[in-house]
């Protein structure tokens, strides 16, 4: 009969051990991609980030898209009403699923100035 070291029995306590202690409870969160704010989170995140930065009067938006950068994972385009100006610049609104992510003036990249704009109600 052969006989079984001490380090290889206290290895495979060790492993025995440490898989009794794994469980379901330890595993990370299932990862579900942000989803397309809804009408009426993009009507209040607008509300709110216009506050921000202190946009009164007609305001006008852009349709809601995807972007790569920024605080949230879709963002929709914020200016005041009257057409494309020095006096009128345009934001970019963030949002991931329904929540507002926050507010910041529009880049280059978010291609703004070339969308249609509607007025925001």
């Amino acid at each position: 009969m052969r006989r079984v070291s001490s380090a290889a029995a206290s290895s495979a306590a060790l492993a025995l051990l440490l898989a009794g202690c794994a469980s379901s409870a330890n595993l990370p969160p299932v990862y579900h991609p942000p989803r397309s704010p809804s009408a009426k989170a993009v009507q209040e995140g607008v509300k709110k980030a216009a506050a921000e930065v202190k946009l009164t009067g007609r305001l006008e938006t852009t349709a809601v898209r995807p972007t790569n950068h920024g605080p949230g994972s879709y963002f929709v385009c914020l200016r005041l009403g009257g057409g494309p100006s020095d006096k009128h610049p345009a934001y970019s609104v963030f949002f991931d699923d329904d929540a507002y992510k926050g507010i910041q003036s529009s880049v280059i990249f978010d291609a703004c100035e070339v969308q249609p704009w509607v007025p925001f109600n």
